[in-house]
């Protein structure tokens, strides 16, 4: 049997859920289509930018402490070399084609750190689940059942 090659990026493309590779400090070097799909964006939308920049602060969520946490998250990640795992964060999206128009997002996010050889953070693996859905649901019992 001859040896078969992998072909990582194709796999990393195809991985369930999103994902995305960043900097240390956040700048998007790859997604997998998950992550183009939750965020309603293209891969030339996303690529080369800050997931700041690419995913923006909605100015009236009052709740949305989403990006503060990411940032505070991918620095804990950067400076310590451990990952981190952030609590059911609120994190509103923009909504693809309406500048400036935001739906309410709710996430569940790993960030892991990759290494070089010398054991610098070269870059972090960023796993987002969207869980609105959760969340809805547990308000609805709430409402339902106080």
């Amino acid at each position: 049997m001859s040896e078969q090659r992998i072909d990582y990026q194709a796999v990393f493309r195809i991985l369930p859920g999103a994902l995305a590779v960043l900097t240390p400090d956040g700048v998007i070097l790859d997604v997998n289509e998950g992550f183009l799909e939750a965020g309603g964006r293209t891969r030339e939308q996303v690529l080369g930018r800050s997931i700041f920049d690419a995913f923006p602060q909605n100015p009236l969520g009052p709740g949305d402490a989403g990006p503060p946490r990411l940032r505070h998250s991918l620095r804990s990640v950067a400076d310590s070399g451990e990952p981190d795992v952030i609590a059911p964060i609120r994190y509103d999206v923009e909504v693809p084609g309406a500048p400036g128009e935001f739906e309410e997002r709710y996430w569940a996010v790993v960030n892991t750190p990759m290494r070089d050889r010398h054991g610098q953070v070269t870059m972090i693996i960023h796993k987002a689940d969207e869980i609105t859905h959760i969340v809805n649901e547990a308000r609805h019992l709430l409402a339902d059942y106080g």
